[in-house]
């Protein structure tokens, strides 16, 4: 028997596998992106907004007094885009003043209550333009992160509470 063949053909299977995965993954984890000028802005504040709240929500402890989920476990529903709650004074005193400065930004949140989806405006500084852009992160609230937050989220001991932070960018 000749195993040479045998072995040349594993070898040309492997090396089209070792192709394949070294292309699908340098395609997915790069962005190639050539946008025309009027579009590059657009696509800089998508980037901005979503390392903005990557970072609010994942900085290690320490760093900010409140994360993302912290601040959105604290806050009282019964109030719309109220500056008075202390957890959004600081959550836009953070984003203004260091992780975004220049741009113009508001912060929504999205959850769904019985069989409706719910927003809510949390923090607003003015109105969108055409050219804003919306960053998403999803926070998971329970009942111990919301009562140590003092927050009125209305969520029972066993379960969970998935809510949608959009943060809305735009350049005036």
């Amino acid at each position: 028997m000749n195993d040479k063949a045998q072995l040349q053909t594993i070898e040309g299977l492997a090396a089209a596998l070792l192709i394949t995965l070294t292309i699908m993954t340098v395609t997915q984890n790069s962005v190639l992106v050539t946008p025309q000028s009027e579009m590059q802005t657009e696509v800089q504040l998508q980037q901005i907004a979503n390392d903005a709240l990557n970072i609010v929500d994942s900085a290690p402890e320490g760093t900010f007094q409140t994360n993302l989920t912290e601040s959105v476990a604290g806050l009282n529903l019964s109030q719309n885009a109220n500056f008075n709650q202390p957890i959004t004074e600081e959550l836009d005193l953070l984003l203004s003043g260091k992780i975004i400065p220049d741009t113009v930004y508001n912060v929504d949140i999205a959850y769904v209550e019985g069989n409706n989806l719910k927003t809510k405006n949390v923090i607003m500084n003015g109105v969108p333009t055409e050219n804003a852009v919306v960053g998403r992160r999803l926070v998971t609230l329970d009942n111990s992160t919301v009562t140590a937050a003092g927050g009125s989220w209305n969520i029972n001991e066993s379960s969970i509470r998935v809510v949608e932070v959009r943060l809305i960018l735009w350049k005036v």
